[in-house]
Formats: C-alpha cells, structure tokens, sequence
C-alpha cells in the first residue's frame, strides 16, 4: 500500500481545486507569479512550493491554504461547519504523515 505524503495530498488538492475553478495550469502561474513548469512540477510532486507560493495559490483559488493538506481537502465549500471538519481532518491527516516518518525512520 502506497503512502502519501503531504506533498502528494497538497498535489492532488491542487490540482482539483485548479480544474474545479476551470483554470489552467498557465493561467494559474500567471495569477500567482510562476511559471508553468513550476505548477507542473508541484502538482506531480516533484517540487514543492514555499509557504509564501503556499499563501498566494490559496488566494487564487480562493480556499484556506490548510485546505491543500488534507484528504478531500478538494471538496472544500467555504461552509463554517465543513471548515471545522476539515480542519479536524487535517489534524488526523497530520498526525498519521508524523507517525508514518516516525516509523519508517526507526
């Protein structure tokens, strides 16, 4: 069984939310300041982002930044109630990356 990092959660929320708003990868990287070789890249994994481009993808795709690394972080709808779900998912989501590393590092 695979395990995602939050690199791979960040992508895949990225990459959703970006076709959800109908954007292209283009269109987003000029709205933030980047390349598109650069969103490419982040959304396959291979680069991740700082938390200032972290900030500045988040206002663009108009969602909470925290909405990136969680599991169906996707599907966020900007309801208070689903917010505080998500970001209780998102401590779990958390909490499992940080015991998954423990153990493989052991």
């Amino acid at each position: 069984m695979r395990t995602y990092t939050l690199q791979d959660i960040f992508a895949r929320n990225l990459k959703e939310r970006r076709r959800k708003l109908g954007l292209t990868q283009a269109k987003l990287a000029e709205k933030i300041g980047v390349s598109t070789s650069f969103i490419t890249e982040i959304e396959t994994s291979r680069k991740a982002p700082s938390f200032s481009t972290i900030d500045k993808i988040g206002r663009a795709l108009e969602v909470p930044c925290w909405t990136f690394f969680c599991e169906d972080g996707d599907k966020f709808t900007g309801d208070v109630t689903a917010m505080d779900r998500f970001a209780y998912r998102l401590k779990q989501d958390i909490s499992k990356v940080i015991d998954q590393t423990l153990i493989e590092v052991r």
